[in-house]
């Protein structure tokens, strides 16, 4: 049965309770002067007919507070989560695009414009150049940023978007030296509610939590983070240094145009911005049309190596390795339950894991470490992310060790 109480909301009986409460209206229900009470044992006919009325209000009892749970923010799902984020002028995302940032090669004033188009060797996907960038004058490449063009959790490892579709002169090569940050599928529960408890500062202007959550809600964003250096001195923070009166705006995924816009509109003059990539916007509602220059910055990925180590039992299916590498790969990239992916200025615990790997049938685990970056890093239990790496994890990274009997 199910009570009420205003501190803590709905709580139900017990089972056994509930069952003893039954059982008390069946006995009064058949009581009879001069007879034996109704024998309820559960292997008794009444017996079993109760415990199927036991088992119909426990079932009621629990559709009643998963309804109840619906009408708080931290525990709604699904359509009712999707209802209480309209109430902040919230859309849930769909699924975003992976991005990658890719290294191409060629004559030095060669322009590689915005819609080019890669091809990856892996399993030819198809990766679109975000915007045009230009091969400086006496050097022979320059980064750019390609997304994927199907949107969803599309994966490119190192080395595996080679293939030139777009022909352009002067355009020789391209590669990518490290793996793509995996875009996500529809987003999940705990990243939206993530996203509205960050973003109900979204109407205001001028703080730091107005300008990330505009540019976390923007369309095609991955992850966001934005810093703020209030003194008149520069200051180091997550391994990043921020100029006085200025933030730090760090954002994977999105268009430029975009976040360029949202920085406009919730930036207060008067305050720098730092980065290694300048964004532009255009105020058309003036007479003189003034264009406003801002410095973002896009994060390097930063390539993650996890390492598990468990002990062989009985109950070892012959496909764990494949099963954790899957549930490893899912809580790094947000899409595991309540999980959220891992990204800029954190600090990243192999602890996170350990769910993921028990939960695919592990008995004996021994150990998860991780390292960052994969190459020269050293394995350990702890990994700090600075505030202009992105992390990065391919599978072929993933290694387990299962140890014999």
């Amino acid at each position: 049965m199910l009570h009420f109480d205003p501190q803590t909301g709905l709580y139900p009986d017990e089972i056994e309770t509930v069952r003893e409460a039954v059982r008390e209206d069946w006995v009064l229900a058949f009581r009879k002067d001069g007879l034996p009470d109704l024998n309820t044992e559960p292997e008794t006919p009444a017996g079993q007919l109760i415990d199927s009325q036991t088992a119909a209000i426990a079932d009621k009892d629990s559709e009643v507070l998963y309804l109840a749970q619906q009408f708080n923010p931290l525990t709604a799902e699904g359509i009712w989560q999707d209802a209480l984020g309209e109430i902040y002028f919230l859309k849930r995302k769909p699924a975003t695009s992976s991005t990658a940032v890719c290294v191409c090669t060629g004559l030095a004033g060669s322009v590689i414009k915005a819609g080019s188009v890669i091809k990856s060797t892996e399993d030819n996907s198809e990766w679109v150049c975000a915007a045009t960038v230009t091969i400086p004058q006496g050097q022979s490449s320059v980064q750019a940023m390609f997304t994927a063009s199907q949107p969803g959790p599309v994966t490119a490892s190192p080395d595996t978007l080679t293939r030139i579709v777009t022909v352009t002169p002067g355009w020789d090569a391209v590669t990518n030296p490290a793996a793509a940050v995996t875009g996500s599928a529809q987003e999940t529960q705990a990243a939206f509610e993530n996203r509205r408890y960050n973003s109900v500062a979204a109407n205001a202007r001028g703080s730091v939590n107005a300008l990330y959550g505009t540019i976390a809600n923007l369309d095609g964003v991955l992850d966001a983070l934005v810093l703020e250096n209030t003194t008149s001195e520069p200051k180091q923070e997550w391994g990043v240094t921020i100029p006085g009166h200025s933030v730090w705006i760090s954002v994977v995924g999105g268009e430029n145009d975009d976040i360029a816009e949202a920085v406009y509109r919730k930036k207060d003059a008067g305050c720098g911005t730092a980065g290694n990539t300048q964004v532009t916007y255009q105020d058309t509602g003036l007479p003189w049309q003034p264009i406003y220059t801002y410095s973002i910055e896009r994060p390097a990925p930063l390539a993650f190596g996890v390492r598990v180590t468990i002990r062989k039992t009985g109950s070892t299916a012959n496909d764990i390795t494949e099963k954790i590498r899957a549930a490893i790969l899912a809580d790094f990239n947000g899409e595991g339950s309540g999980a959220l992916r891992v990204g800029m200025a954190q600090n990243v615990y192999a602890s996170r894991f350990y769910c993921p790997v028990l939960g695919v049938g592990v008995q004996d685990l021994q150990s998860i470490e991780i390292a960052a970056p994969l190459s020269g890093g050293q394995w350990a239990d702890r990994v700090t992310v600075n505030a202009d790496q992105e992390p990065v994890l391919d599978a072929d990274d993933i290694t387990i060790i299962i140890l014999e009997d």
